[in-house]
């Protein structure tokens, strides 16, 4: 185990599943933001998709959707550099805190979050997912939300 707190055999499982889920991952985005409003409405004030002024529709609001591939790439950053590089990966994680903690997110905010991508991921991988997927998404995310306690 390195600075990002995984195990081999969570990296591996990690990337494996990126593997998949890249290659549509602003469909993935869209899909885990959708959940997080539906389950979570009070979040919806967090973000700003006004940029986007013709589109009040989620479904069709290109603020929106450059959330979503900017939530999927930061992932992706996490997963396929920062696993390998543990200073890049420390700081993704700090941009990352710095950037939500300015718009009032906590780290609690950050455990419900991953709460929902890691049911998400894990039912459309079915199969395809490693057992430990859960539990490796949940060490990743962990590490997110703990770095929130050295940017103070």
């Amino acid at each position: 185990m390195d600075e990002s707190g995984l195990t081999g055999k969570q990296k591996i499982t990690l990337l494996s599943a990126w593997g998949l889920l890249k290659q549509e991952s602003s469909l993935h985005g869209r899909n885990m933001m959708f959940l997080l409003f539906r389950e979570h409405p009070r979040y919806l004030p967090y973000f700003d998709f006004s940029s986007d002024s013709t589109n009040s529709n989620l479904a069709d609001n290109k603020s929106f959707h450059l959330h979503a591939v900017n939530v999927m790439g930061a992932i992706g950053t996490l997963i396929e550099c920062g696993l390998n590089d543990p200073e890049v990966f420390r700081k993704k994680l700090f941009h990352l805190v710095e950037v939500h903690k300015a718009r009032g997110v906590t780290p609690l905010d950050v455990q419900l979050f991953s709460e929902i991508i890691t049911d998400y991921l894990v039912e459309v991988l079915g199969r395809q997912a490693a057992n430990s997927l859960a539990d490796a998404l949940g060490k990743l995310f962990d590490q997110f939300a703990e770095a929130f306690a050295y940017q103070d």
